[in-house]
């Protein structure tokens, strides 16, 4: 397996990507939507048919997250930045007690 960095994984994005640019944000709203309908339907056939299926699960959170990453390369946003965000607003919604553990972050 080759390790790539996000930087690169966003460039690979932008060359990998294939669709009308005049339709861009809602090609990608939906492909997020159909691909992370995709996890939960492998997982829904876990929990059915009582197998595993976590190669399969990891292969749709990777289409996953090329969809994010191109939505948040049409926002201007970097992955990091976008977890720098949403740790800050969870950590806004937690009671005094909570913080406490998550100092730090």
């Amino acid at each position: 397996m080759v390790k790539h960095k996000q930087a690169t994984y966003t460039e690979f994005t932008r060359k990998t990507a294939k669709y009308p640019k005049r339709k861009e944000k809602e090609y990608l709203m939906l492909g997020l939507m159909n691909e992370a309908g995709e996890v939960g339907g492998a997982f829904k056939k876990e929990i059915r048919d009582g197998v595993d299926n976590t190669d399969l699960i990891i292969d749709e959170l990777g289409d996953v997250l090329w969809y994010l990453t191109r939505l948040c390369d049409v926002y201007n946003i970097t992955l990091s930045e976008l977890m720098d965000e949403n740790i800050n607003k969870l950590v806004r919604l937690m009671s005094p007690e909570d913080m406490k553990e998550y100092r730090g972050f």
